[in-house]
């Protein structure tokens, strides 16, 4: 499936405007990284330019914002949630998966805590933008964020199963109470001028799950058992729809972790068409804690699952971790991770942002 380059989107204005759909979609091009502390003076620029939203391709990002819009992140999201718009805007994906926002209240007293930044997103002209949250998950929740200009749900966003359905025999949820929030989407893309007059325009069908699975090493008994829900899920529910499928989240633990075991089975068999350690390095970081004071991350602890159809129609890396610039900036002055100016820059972005790194996974389509 080749997305061709088209005339998709165009420069956005920091200006706020009201508008009418469609509208321009090109995120700002940004200003160059302040050599400082402050890093929300140069947060226009803290997507790198090949990881920013484009006209070209289908982008699928997914990111855990870390207790956002929470009653304990208050004083924190009053600047927080003007930097979270700018990244947003920046990455201007087609479809975002988010952990650990903040959902509405069920009796409406209180917006979801991504509501007013869909709204900014739109009248911004980044984008038509509609939230959707799992019901279950506190302040902890999954939510998806898609584009309708270029994105439509086949079928309604919500939970893919109710919260306890995966009781363990000690009583747990599998699923920590934080449920997968599924969603059934058609991807159109405008392609190459038509030689009856017009353009040709491209259709995607796939699905996405997103995951916030059990953290620490008490969790390991949880992540495997809900490993083995997704693997089921990925074997013999989500090919009834005929689509690609993929799986994305903070799954709290590395791609080669043996809590994976029934997804690293699906993958060694070639029939099963998934992809997981093969396309999750796990040298690679999203979490921006050092272990032990090393010169090494936690881990690559936030992955995606993907069927091989899509596996195949990936732009590079079919799961790319987005480094914020200041970040790739510091590691390659100083060469060390654990460098005091290291230290500074990541306490700062995890202290003014998340202490997780959005994942990119880009498609392209065959006219």
């Amino acid at each position: 499936m080749t997305k061709t380059a088209a005339a998709r989107k165009s420069p956005v204005t920091a200006t706020k405007v009201a508008v009418k759909r469609p509208a321009p979609r090109r995120p700002d091009p940004g200003v160059v990284v302040a050599g400082n502390d402050q890093i929300s003076e140069a947060i226009a620029d803290i997507v790198p330019e090949s990881q920013r939203g484009t006209d070209r391709y289908l982008d699928v990002v997914q990111w855990n914002i870390e207790w956002f819009g929470a009653r304990k992140s208050e004083a924190k999201d009053v600047v927080r949630k003007g930097l979270v718009f700018q990244i947003l805007k920046a990455l201007n994906a087609d479809l975002f998966v988010f952990q650990e926002v903040a959902g509405p209240s069920a009796d409406g007293r209180y917006p979801g805590s991504l509501d007013d930044i869909a709204q900014a997103l739109t009248d911004s002209g980044a984008g038509n933008y509609a939230v959707y949250y799992t019901k279950a998950g506190g302040e902890q929740r999954v939510a998806m964020m898609y584009d309708r200009d270029w994105v439509r749900a086949k079928t309604d966003v919500e939970e893919l199963f109710p919260r306890g359905t995966h009781e363990m025999p000690d009583g747990k949820d599998a699923f920590a109470g934080r449920t997968p929030l599924h969603g059934y989407f058609t991807a159109r893309s405008v392609g190459a001028p038509n030689p009856n007059g017009g353009v040709t325009s491209s259709k995607f069908d796939f699905q996405a799950l997103g995951v916030h699975l059990k953290a620490m090493g008490e969790g390991a008994p949880q992540r495997l058992a809900s490993a083995q829900v997704l693997a089921d899920w990925l074997k013999r529910t989500a090919p009834l729809t005929d689509s690609d499928a993929m799986i994305m989240g903070d799954w709290n633990a590395a791609p080669d972790d043996e809590c994976w075991a029934p997804i690293q089975a699906l993958e060694a068999d070639p029939e099963s068409g998934v992809k997981f350690q093969s396309i999750n390095d796990p040298s690679d970081f999203s979490y921006l804690w050092l272990k032990n004071r090393s010169d090494s991350y936690v881990s690559r602890i936030d992955l995606t699952a993907m069927t091989l159809s899509s596996a195949r129609q990936v732009v590079g890396d079919a799961a790319r971790v987005v480094r914020w610039k200041p970040i790739e900036e510091v590691i390659a002055r100083t060469g060390d991770m654990t460098s005091t100016e290291a230290r500074r820059v990541m306490n700062q972005l995890k202290d003014q942002v998340s202490d997780h790194l959005p994942t990119l996974s880009r498609f392209y389509f065959t006219v």
